[in-house]
């Protein structure tokens, strides 16, 4: 019986691992000149191009190469179809308007330019390019929202809130879908908002809650659902609250509040020192699947538990 198991085991990992090596041998690199200097981008195409895309912004101090193989997006990409692109903030932090320790750049003319050569390449769908940020590079992606969201479809965040800062002058102009994942424990980017990081070196942000509201607004949604998931693995007291915003200017640009109650700050959903820094392993949600299967239901949250099961796959 356990020589069976070590052979089952020993199958299932090498699976594991070629699907890696097939997603990693089918990546390649661009260049994009900037006024910053020479900035590379990673690409993970989908079978066919132009495609719906994704560009995955990683968290301060993690690279665009370890975002790409520890984050789950590029197979939950693959997966509907669509491509997955990793830029890389310079010195590894991206300026999504916090004071203090990040980025100078101008991240927003960067990301314009970016976008744009998605679309010249033929790599993406230029009506198809969404954003999807994890910590430091969530915030990234709302300001990308609150500054350019006529160029975007629909944006993701998970462990991030809104910078003040960059709230205050937040105009968007082009509703779209948007999805949030944050845990309620986050000693890194406070759930209730505040100082970021230890001494509050990272700068001031909202609350998730007061994030997601103003976003809400800003679509013009007006009904409010909420629908508690319960987890499912054995000895695990965490839980998972969707807050689903609807009636919005239309109908598909809703906004979505997954509060992982007692997670911490952490890629959900997948494993290892990196991708679960700072957080408990125990919610079974994923970020990128729920973000990637938001996206390609056009920002739609699913109706009920059911659903989110079977349709989304990802509790």
């Amino acid at each position: 019986m356990r020589r069976a198991i070590r052979i089952g085991m020993s199958i299932v990992l090498a699976g594991i691992a070629w699907l890696g090596s097939q997603t990693a041998a089918h990546a390649y690199q661009i260049r994009i000149a900037t006024p910053d200097g020479p900035r590379f981008v990673i690409v993970h195409p989908a079978r066919r191009g132009p495609a719906p895309t994704v560009i995955v912004l990683h968290g301060i101090a993690i690279s665009a190469a370890w975002t790409s193989k520890i984050s789950g997006f590029s197979e939950a990409a693959l997966d509907r179809g669509f491509t997955a692109v990793y830029p890389e903030g310079i010195k590894l932090a991206w300026n999504d308007g916090r004071e203090g320790v990040t980025s100078a750049a101008d991240d927003v003319g960067y990301m314009r330019k970016l976008i744009g050569e998605l679309g010249r390449r033929g790599i993406a769908d230029p009506k198809r390019v969404y954003i999807a940020g994890i910590s430091n590079g969530g915030m990234m992606a709302m300001r990308m929202l609150c500054e350019a969201s006529d160029l975007l479809a629909g944006v993701g965040t998970t462990i991030a809130n809104m910078p003040v800062r960059t709230g205050e002058a937040c105009r968007i102009v082009h509703p779209v879908p948007i999805v949030m994942i944050n845990g309620s424990a986050d000693i890194v980017v406070p759930y209730n908002g505040g100082w970021v990081g230890p001494l509050g070196v990272g700068g001031h942000v909202w609350g998730t809650e007061q994030t997601a509201k103003f976003l809400a607004h800003a679509n013009g949604c007006t009904t409010v659902v909420r629908t508690h998931f319960p987890s499912h693995k054995p000895l695990d007291h965490m839980s998972v609250t969707r807050t689903a915003w609807g009636g919005c200017f239309t109908p598909a640009k809703t906004v979505t509040l997954y509060r992982v109650n007692g997670g911490g700050h952490q890629i959900y959903g997948r494993r290892g020192m990196i991708a679960s820094l700072l957080g408990a392993l125990g919610p079974d949600i994923s970020a990128a699947e729920t973000i990637m299967a938001a996206f390609a239901k056009g920002g739609l949250p699913p109706r009920d538990e059911a659903g989110a099961r079977n349709e989304q796959g990802h509790f």
